[in-house]
């Protein structure tokens, strides 16, 4: 399929999207992000207004609000698919996009992880990524090399890809509350982690694992997104290895046997 056709296939998904079908917008998503970085280039401001769109209200859970907020997203990433196309059959695929394709840059072996006080789950997931062939980046395990925490920080992060491990290891409630109101979360440093990551790869390079305990809190700026749950059955490495799969990595998972 060529690009105009790609475009057009986006178009065609977002006006078929079923009212407040969040695992189709999810993959709507993705396949959108993945497609403009093919067609315009990793840089491309369209990743951006894509990401800018929002499906759900940030305030009010009135369900009226809901309902406008979807209406009012669907709309605006059909505009934006249309612009798209329309700069396509305009100008067509520019040259510096083009130097870039042609390069064939390989993607990063380097996978960060990202992980609270849960032992086990950071484990489980390193290993995952080794057994198919992947390095994990697992920060306190580097050398300290006289750093400050956010030198060495921002000095491994030279991945393209980053699992996000939430698990409940703080509790917190508003300042207005009471303890009895209090939630389970994950640490800071995830949530700051989490948003670092998206920010520098987009949120198709990016699978958030969560442990599914009662009272625990999502990050709220994060809702709409899917996230993979964390169970003991492993079903979630085959999760993993979707998500890398859909962003065009070769990996195995019969690996994982």
């Amino acid at each position: 399929m060529n690009e105009i056709g790609l475009i057009q296939s986006l178009i065609e998904m977002i006006n078929e999207l079923p009212h407040r079908d969040e695992e189709k917008l999810d993959a709507l998503r993705k396949r959108a992000e993945m497609i403009i970085r093919k067609v315009f280039g990793d840089s491309s401001k369209y990743l951006r207004d894509l990401d800018s769109i929002n499906f759900f209200p940030v305030w009010s859970s009135d369900e009226n609000s809901y309902n406008e907020c979807w209406r009012s997203g669907k709309s605006e990433v059909l505009n934006l698919f249309n612009t798209m196309l329309e700069e396509l059959k305009l100008f067509g695929i520019s040259q510096e996009v083009d130097k870039v394709r042609k390069a064939d840059v390989e993607f990063s072996n380097r996978r960060f992880v990202v992980h609270g006080h849960d032992e086990e789950m950071k484990q489980a997931v390193a290993r995952t990524l080794e057994k198919i062939e992947l390095e994990p980046i697992i920060l306190h395990e580097k050398p300290n090399e006289g750093r400050t925490i956010i030198e060495k920080f921002t000095d491994s992060t030279d991945v393209s890809f980053a699992v996000i491990l939430l698990s409940p290891d703080d509790v917190a409630y508003p300042k207005d509350q009471s303890p009895k109101d209090a939630k389970l979360r994950a640490r800071q440093n995830v949530i700051f982690e989490l948003g670092f990551f998206v920010g520098k790869l987009g949120r198709n390079r990016v699978l958030v694992l969560y442990q599914k305990e009662k009272n625990f809190e999502m990050p709220s700026d994060y809702s709409g997104v899917l996230y993979t749950p964390y169970d003991n059955s492993g079903r979630w490495r085959f999760a993993l290895i979707k998500e890398l799969k859909a962003c065009g990595y070769d990996v195995d998972a019969n690996k994982l046997l």
